[in-house]
């Protein structure tokens, strides 16, 4: 439990330093609970029996300088009995919504955090996990952390405080009551939790372990539709998700009804303390009217006792669910801050690109002991146009992401203008425009792809048409149905791969990069297609410096200078001629 509780608080961060407010709030609204049932007693005692309020009329005569009889004191605690009760409505709903917001606020900061931490991770470190644990973590460990353990947490420590306080004046009311009650709840409580606390655990650890499956085969199911469905292979994915939803649909229900079944224990429970103090008194003091005020003061408290004993018992019980959510995440931040792996702001010093510099530049993933790269040496200077010819895993992408800064060499060394690239990266990218085989797009307008990251009401629309008609996608968007405003559906399905690509371009020109690498951008196109895009990276030769990796001779063909690369080295570089021929 220690652990738990540091975990907790460190996921808190800074905002937990807001606890002792909300604990000083849990105490205000305690004592409310406590004037209202502490004043039913006598309530009762004086409709019950008229001749007991003269000892209180001449208590309260004695205290204020104003005439008092029986009529006038029911009055005054009626009134008493209502305005405590409506502050305390108030105040419980008050309450309620600062407890919520609290827990929203955790919600909002940590995904937050993750998200710019996620975005911050080096490329190495990323590929190392699935896309759908980011995801589950983000979105599922982060909403069972601040609902399932901050909201229940902070609820079962404010029906704690009310219940201490209620159980106090229940105390001072009547000890012997007090204990049958007090001894009742908590030899439930405890027994219940002592006997499901492993088990509990357990379904938390099995929830989260289906949810992330269930995640990932729906990703991959929807990702890979096409090629899914030609090998006829729905069946696999399709399992994949159903067991995975099977599973934790079973632990679902395990944890409901653990969770509700206190509920209903806890109230026959109240019901069979109210039968033995209604028993036990009469048993041993035959005056009933001696009777009622205790037990109107003792059934008003076993009612709200009720609901926070159960929200008590519930909320322990998510505690327990939980507990596998809260040290998958705290793991989680933990590894993020002490790598550091925050997002810095873009800090581009927009300084001309002049060169980019590898020397005996060696690499190996982390994964294996093989060299993915050897002793890579070559000079880019701008308004190079260059191009990389090899076989698959021959190196090229690997060499591409250390162009790219995505990955550090372990042996060697990469500069921009002279500089260390991981010391200058912000304004390296900032002349980069890269363009895979497979186009990142979003679901949205034709306008927002090509001018992506910026907001819709800020795009520059000269800008944006200049692109298109750079890219020759002008006459396209003239087709369109809402022309730049059309959405063109999710990573581009309704448009074909060679206009994919040319989004692709246009994006480049709209931000106006000047260094465009294409990493076997047209492999996946007919050789129609293909040509075209080609001829279209040909006429910007001189203006930008353009880098190609290829397994098609002809896509290179135009370059400058043509790389050979085998087996993880350069093994040839020289002009078109010299290495195609």
């Amino acid at each position: 439990m220690r652990k738990y509780l540091k975990e907790i608080l460190v996921l808190l961060g800074p905002d937990r330093r807001r606890l002792p407010k909300l604990i000083l709030l849990f105490l205000s609204v305690s004592l409310l609970d406590l004037a209202g049932i502490g004043l039913i007693g006598p309530y009762i005692a004086i409709v019950s029996n008229p001749q007991s309020a003269t000892s209180v009329i001449e208590k309260v005569n004695s205290w204020i300088n104003f005439p008092l009889d029986e009529g006038s004191l029911l009055i005054l605690i009626s009134s008493m009995l209502l305005i405590i009760f409506f502050i305390k409505t108030v105040s419980a709903i008050w309450i309620n919504f600062t407890l919520v917001s609290f827990s929203v606020d955790q919600q909002i900061r940590l995904r937050k955090y993750l998200m710019k931490s996620y975005q911050a991770l080096p490329y190495e470190v990323y590929i190392e996990r699935n896309s759908s644990e980011y995801i589950h973590s983000t979105q599922t460990l982060v909403n069972k952390y601040s609902t399932g353990v901050i909201l229940s947490g902070l609820r079962t420590l404010s029906d704690s405080i009310v219940a201490v306080a209620i159980l106090i004046l229940l105390a001072w009311t009547n000890l012997y009551a007090f204990l049958l009650l007090a001894g009742l709840m908590v030899l439930i409580i405890f027994s219940y939790d002592r006997i499901f606390r492993k088990n509990l655990s357990f379904i938390g650890r099995q929830t989260n372990i289906a949810s992330n499956n269930m995640l990932q085969g729906v990703s991959e199911a929807l990702e890979g539709l096409k090629e899914i469905r030609i090998f006829g292979c729905e069946n696999y994915f399709y399992n994949k998700v159903k067991n995975s939803a099977k599973i934790f649909g079973v632990n679902d229900v395990r944890s409901s009804v653990i969770s509700s079944a206190p509920r209903y224990i806890l109230e026959f429970i109240m019901v069979l303390f109210i039968v033995l103090l209604v028993i036990v008194t009469l048993n041993f003091e035959e005056n009933s009217q001696q009777l009622l005020p205790t037990l109107a003061v003792f059934g008003l408290a076993t009612v709200r006792l009720l609901p926070a004993m159960t929200a008590f018992s519930g909320n322990l019980i998510q505690l327990r669910v939980n507990r596998d959510s809260v040290s998958l995440l705290y793991k989680d931040i933990k590894e993020m801050q002490s790598n550091k792996y925050i997002a810095k702001g873009s800090v581009v010093k927009d300084s001309e690109f002049k060169i980019l510099s590898m020397n005996n530049v060696s690499f190996h993933y982390s994964a294996s002991k093989k060299n993915a790269l050897n002793q890579i040496t070559l000079d880019l200077k701008a308004g190079e146009s260059i191009g990389f010819i090899g076989s698959s895993g021959s190196g090229k992408t690997t060499l591409i992401d250390i162009m790219l800064g995505l990955l550090k060499p372990q042996h060697g060394s990469v500069s921009f203008n002279g500089s260390r690239l991981s010391e200058e990266i912000e304004d390296w990218h900032h002349h980069v425009a890269y363009i895979p085989q497979q186009i990142f797009l979003i679901d949205n307008s034709l306008k927002c792809n090509v001018a992506l990251g910026v907001e819709s009401e800020d795009i520059d629309e000269e800008k944006l048409i200049n692109s298109l008609k750079k890219a020759r996608l002008f006459d396209l968007m003239q087709q369109l149905p809402e022309g730049v405003d059309t959405v063109i559906g999710e990573r581009g399905v309704k448009l074909s791969g060679g206009q994919r690509q040319r989004i692709a371009l246009a994006r480049a020109f709209y931000h106006e990069r000047d260094v465009l690498i294409m990493d076997e951008a047209t492999s996946a196109l007919d050789n129609k297609t293909e040509r075209e895009i080609v001829d279209e990276i040909k006429y910007l030769k001189g203006k930008i410096t353009v880098i190609i990796i290829a397994h098609r001779l002809t896509t290179v063909q135009h370059r400058a200078r043509i790389y050979k690369i085998e087996n993880t080295r350069i093994i040839n570089s020289g002009t078109p001629k010299e290495i195609l021929l």
